[in-house]
């Protein structure tokens, strides 16, 4: 009988022993879930957070295009988009970014005459523009499955704002919000694009260059569209001292950034260039045109 109770005492410590071990692994198992489970989440929220600011900055990129290259939106219709929808579309539910900004859609634009400018540079909505898809599924949310806000207030920097040489200029500037991992705009998580001008000043020097046939006066044009419409500003008859290396300063007010298109009306022949502009590196630019 005694016997038979020590073998049974040996099972009952043999199961407690294995009981408390399993207790054991349990805790250690629930210990480093607690300890990488945050981890994984973070992990998750910063990968949507680099996705959505990689989104932010296409979509910048699909509007106002990037120094070098200021194809896109604004480069095409001379003005920002009016809600992020038109940047893939000009018709169904438009969200404004300002009640106060509401232009009509303009379909591709032709001109007729000798004053067609459409081979040099595109007028008119030329869309889609933004062609990437993202995780949630479309452009106009954010990885989270939040719809982006874009607002495009108008002011006027005065003429002694030191980005305007001294004119003032009126613009609209844009910007595209996410309201980041926690759904609710204005809080520390939003993510903002950088901000993006629709116009700036043009200041084109132009500098006598070498050669018998410098002309003595220059008339200067510079085409782009306003609303996808092609539009123009003209110099007055600007008289050049024929010495070689002088310059002329010529002001174009108010033009939108993009890709635009220059004719210069000289005696005793014409040139035609084009002119990459973009007012989002700064609301004024400086070209320099060697006249031969």
């Amino acid at each position: 009988m005694e016997s038979t109770g020590r073998r049974g005492a040996h099972v009952a410590s043999s199961d407690g022993f294995a009981l408390i071990a399993l207790v054991m692994v349990l805790g250690a198992l629930i210990a480093i879930v607690l300890v990488v489970s945050p981890q994984i989440l973070l992990g998750i929220t910063v990968s949507k957070e680099d996705e959505t600011r990689r989104q932010l900055a296409l979509l910048v990129r699909a509007i106002a295009g990037i120094p070098g290259n200021p194809d896109g939106f604004v480069s095409d219709l001379g003005r920002l988009p009016k809600s992020l929808e038109e940047v893939n579309s000009t018709s169904g539910t438009q969200t404004l970014c300002d009640a106060a900004f509401n232009p009509s859609a303009v379909n591709y634009h032709l001109v007729d005459g000798a004053t067609d400018h459409r081979g040099h540079m595109s007028m008119g909505w030329n869309g889609p523009y933004m062609k990437e898809i993202f995780a949630a599924g479309d452009f106009l949310v954010d990885s989270w499955g939040q719809k982006l806000r874009y607002t495009c207030p108008q002011t006027t920097k005065p003429a002694t704002d030191p980005t305007t040489n001294g004119l003032a200029l009126t613009l609209r500037t844009g910007q595209i919000t996410s309201a980041g991992a926690d759904g609710a705009f204005g809080t520390q998580d939003d993510i903002l694009s950088d901000t993006f001008n629709d116009n700036g000043h043009v200041f084109l020097t132009v500098t006598v260059g070498t050669g018998t046939s410098t002309p003595t006066s220059i008339t200067v044009s510079l085409f782009y569209p306003l609303n996808g419409e092609q539009t123009s500003q003209t110099s007055a008859a600007t008289t050049l001292d024929t010495a070689e290396g002088s310059q002329k300063l010529l002001i174009f007010q108010s033009v939108p950034a993009g890709i635009r298109f220059i004719d210069i009306a000289m005696d005793p022949k014409s040139e035609s260039v084009h002119l990459q502009y973009n007012a989002n590196v700064s609301n004024a630019a400086s070209y320099i045109l060697p006249i031969h």
